[in-house]
């Protein structure tokens, strides 16, 4: 089957920067892969200088398995990763010492140790790992965290043990997976070398779900793209309607602000769906709706009717509804019409 006319104009950009706004069911990976396949094919790009990110290992291998048909053996020349795995390749390959990963029921049993060490209670380890981690993907060092909680004596026990963690961690060579993301952009920062190997390297980044991405990966990403152009291109593939993942540091600004962080990059926006019927879209475009930051789009699509969708409600709480406080599903039926 053939790219549709947005699909085709989003897969033959060839130099700059630029984003597609791909909703759900659009052929945002058909349209991805495709892209590949031009540069390779239409434009003589060495498959060595492209590189595609995405955020898990199946969507990689769902990709590369895309591009067999389309490239062949050049396929497996084609650097395909996620962000994670990029950055652990680039830390062996260019980094000064050896580590291990410390993950799993390992890490777990390590924070619990430094917990009991400092005699910190009444503090969950996941909530622990959890701001931990939200502090690295911000770019927020330990003594920008201290500063930033002063008074907050929960927080501040906290910063005790993400102090203690990163210190224990360096004195065993253990990096966590936040660490391969820290680590690397601080190799692509410290060394311009380094950093303008991998910007020569890989003239064409290419970045899936990109709505997905977080401060830190939006400034390694940032530091791959320094002096994009002479031939070059910065293409991104997401949703803003499709963002879900904030509690994880992830900014749906990033895609919203596209234009804005990267002035002169063109916008082509996949509305048709190939995969659910009208009356399924009718009510997500309703729902979105409420949305109060979004990038408008119509969605739209060729496949016939499917069953009737029906509204529900919750049960009145007992005792009735609050004064002043609408039934959730009063909401929903009002909110959206079917």
């Amino acid at each position: 089957m053939k790219l549709n006319k947005e699909q085709e104009k989003a897969a033959s950009f060839i130099e700059g920067t630029c984003a597609v706004i791909a909703g759900s069911g659009s052929g945002k990976t058909r349209t991805m892969t495709e892209r590949i396949g031009k540069l390779v094919i239409e434009h003589s790009v060495p498959p060595e200088n492209i590189l595609g990110l995405t955020f898990t290992r199946n969507a990689a291998e769902e990709m590369r398995q895309r591009l067999i048909p389309i490239l062949g053996n050049q396929a497996a020349r084609v650097t395909l990763s996620t962000i994670h795995s990029f950055c652990h390749y680039l830390l062996r390959t260019e980094g000064r010492i050896i580590f291990e990963i410390l993950s799993g029921r390992d890490q777990l049993v390590f924070i619990r140790n430094i917990m009991r060490d400092l005699k910190v209670k009444n503090l969950s380890i996941g909530m622990i790992m959890q701001e931990i981690s939200l502090a690295k993907n911000n770019l927020i060092s330990v003594d920008e965290f201290k500063a930033l909680y002063d008074g907050d004596k929960s927080m501040l026990k906290i910063a005790d043990v993400y102090e203690h963690y990163d210190l224990e961690k360096e004195k065993k060579y253990l990096y966590d997976f936040d660490d391969l993301l820290v680590k690397a952009h601080q190799l692509l920062h410290e060394n311009p070398s380094i950093r303008e190997k991998y910007v020569e390297r890989y003239l064409h980044l290419l970045v899936d779900e990109y709505q997905d991405t977080n401060p830190l990966q939006m400034e390694i990403l940032k530091t791959l793209i320094q002096g994009s152009g002479n031939g070059s291109s910065f293409w991104v593939a997401g949703d803003d309607w499709q963002s879900i993942f904030s509690f994880n540091s992830a900014s749906v600004r990033n895609i919203i602000n596209f234009e804005q962080m990267f002035p002169g990059s063109r916008i082509f926006i996949l509305n048709r769906n190939y995969r659910s019927t009208p009356q399924i879209l009718r009510v997500c475009q309703n729902l979105i709706q409420h949305n109060t930051r979004k990038i408008e789009k119509t969605l739209t699509t060729r496949n016939p009717d499917g069953k009737k969708l029906l509204s529900w409600k919750l049960p009145a709480r007992r005792g009735g509804s609050q004064p002043g406080k609408r039934d959730p599903g009063t909401v929903l039926e009002q909110g959206i019409p079917i």
